[in-house]
């Protein structure tokens, strides 16, 4: 081998030219940006690359999604093949490292030499920004509480949640703060509020809240952000604005909050305003509130009430087709469809029809993936929960959906490291976050893992239990497997293993997933 040449399993890099060629001479063909992935891996060999390092140098320091790096790499190890886990290994919460295969050339000793140097170096990096922590400020850690309403009349209780959602999303937008989700955040509505305790739960510094009185037409707003560490209020303000300019204020709030915290601020883009668009995000937030409210045959059709009403009274506005797209979404989820095809055609055409209304409005992308997926366009899926996470990185909801694309590819790595991420911004999850993760680790065939995170569901909706049902049949225990299949038979006695394959087969398409999921039923006793 040529000084220059790498062994990567049955393949060979050029670190000299970058040109990766197989065992007969054909070069196997990258993208600029994987290929750049591996020559940074390669320059260091043996040594942990973190993902910071990999977008301070491939994409410039830009705010860009980690499954843009999560894509790099899997496209290196598709090439590598068997080896590839082996080669490219995953250091959890931390990045990356190349394991050269044995049989590389001698000059590979000096690159090993330099990567024991580059700790050294690192420590020395690291106690310089330890004794100048202003030259390397960390994202402060921003909790958004539901802000309290005190107006009366209709409306009562609705702009607070939207108020302090649409600041919640505006706030994600700067990359000084890291958000907490509003899964976890909104848990504290109505409590009494000891903003320590809050902000402990948390893992919050910073906790904005406020209220709000609507009367008439006209809105007042007063908010305040408090330093929990220090006790002490760092900003507040009231603001006193005509309805139909509330996403203005949301959007101005979350300026002077980032401003507040001396960090550079890169102007949020502000949604367009006006009567129609809060009107319109009303209707949407009542048809969200049918759907969170638990699924069933009744909630989804008031959700698509609601969501068509919208449609009708403002079209120019891409609340209603949002709130019809997740509607119709979860009505084929559920199988309660008389039409699967016509629902989903239509899902379909809302969800994009709302993207071409609001390219800007992450919830829109959010909800094309959502309707891909059922289609069983993973590819397309990701692509959309990508713009979405772009536009909002600290959507829960958005990770938690983007892992489950990633688990019906069978790609069960990949969906723990987003289901990871989505940890550290929503830290009191809810129902999806456990037990996503308890079907990521079943079909991962760690099944007591699978049963630990399955445990930590709060009160388990009848439809998980087909879920703690294979689990418990794959760790051996067929009598509490049973036990819980027929807790989800109560609820839905006529439920057959035809039903259950024609629910999951257009979407799950891990190799061998389905049906080992279709035995591990019939083991607990779902009638075929």
């Amino acid at each position: 081998m040529k000084s220059s040449e790498i062994r990567l399993g049955s393949l060979t890099l050029d670190s000299s030219s970058g040109r990766l060629v197989g065992a007969d001479g054909t070069e196997v063909e990258l993208r600029h940006q994987t290929r750049n992935v591996l020559m940074m891996l390669a320059d260091v060999p043996g040594q942990v690359v973190s993902k910071a390092e990999f977008f301070e140098r491939i994409w410039d320091g830009a705010h860009v999604s980690e499954d843009s790096l999560f894509q790099c790499i899997a496209e290196i190890r598709q090439a590598i093949g068997g080896e590839a886990k082996t080669v490219i290994e995953t250091i959890p919460r931390k990045g990356y490292r190349l394991n050269p295969t044995p049989g590389a050339s001698r000059s590979w000793a000096w690159r090993w030499l330099w990567a024991a140097l580059v700790p050294i170096a690192a420590g020395l990096v690291a106690f310089y920004y330890f004794a100048n922590p202003s030259s390397a400020p960390a994202p402060r850690v921003i909790a958004v509480l539901p802000f309290q309403d005190d107006s009366v009349g209709p409306n009562q209780n609705q702009l607070g949640d939207l108020l302090s959602a649409e600041i919640l999303a505006s706030l994600a937008r700067f990359p000084q703060l890291s958000v907490i989700a509003r899964n976890s955040s909104f848990r504290f509505r109505e409590q009494d509020r000891d903003l320590s305790e809050i902000a402990d739960q948390l893992g919050a510094d910073l906790i904005l809240e406020g209220s709000q009185h609507l009367d008439g037409s006209q809105l007042r707003v007063t908010a305040q952000l408090i330093n929990v560490e220090k006790n002490s209020r760092i900003w507040s303000d009231q603001i006193d604005t005509d309805l139909g300019d509330l996403l203005k204020v949301s959007t101005e709030i979350s300026r002077r909050i980032a401003n507040s915290v001396e960090a550079f601020v890169a102007e949020a883009q502000a949604q367009p305003g006006g009567q129609n668009t809060v009107d319109a995000l009303l209707l949407n937030q009542k048809a969200r509130r049918f759907l969170i409210s638990g699924p069933s045959k009744e909630n989804v059709e008031a959700a698509i009430s609601a969501g068509t009403e919208a449609v009708t009274r403002y079209p120019d506005q891409a609340w209603g087709h949002i709130a019809v797209a997740f509607a119709l979404r979860t009505k084929l989820r559920f199988g309660w469809s008389d039409d699967p095809q016509g629902d989903l055609q239509a899902a379909i055409d809302h969800a994009q029809k709302a993207v071409s209304l609001a390219p800007d409005n992450f919830t829109a992308h959010f909800a094309l993936g959502r309707v891909r997926m059922q289609e069983g366009n993973q590819i397309a899926a990701i692509a959309a929960f990508e713009a979405a996470l772009l536009l909002n990185p600290s959507s829960a909801d958005v990770l938690n959906a983007l892992a489950q694309s990633y688990f019906y590819l069978g790609q069960n790595e990949r969906a723990l490291e987003v289901l990871a991420r989505s940890a550290q911004i929503d830290p009191l999850p809810g129902f999806i976050h456990p037990w996503m993760s308890a079907w990521v680790l079943w079909q991962d065939q760690q099944c007591d893992q699978a049963y630990e995170s399955f445990q930590r569901i709060p009160s388990p909706r009848p439809p998980a239990r087909k879920l703690e049902a294979v689990i418990q049949v794959c760790r051996g225990e067929v009598a509490q497997a049973s036990k819980a299949l027929a807790t989800f038979l109560s609820a839905q006695p006529d439920w057959t293993v035809n039903k259950e394959r024609n629910l999951h087969e257009v979407q799950w398409i891990a190799d061998g997933a389905l049906p080992r999921w279709l035995d591990g039923l019939i083991a607990a006793g779902l009638p075929e």
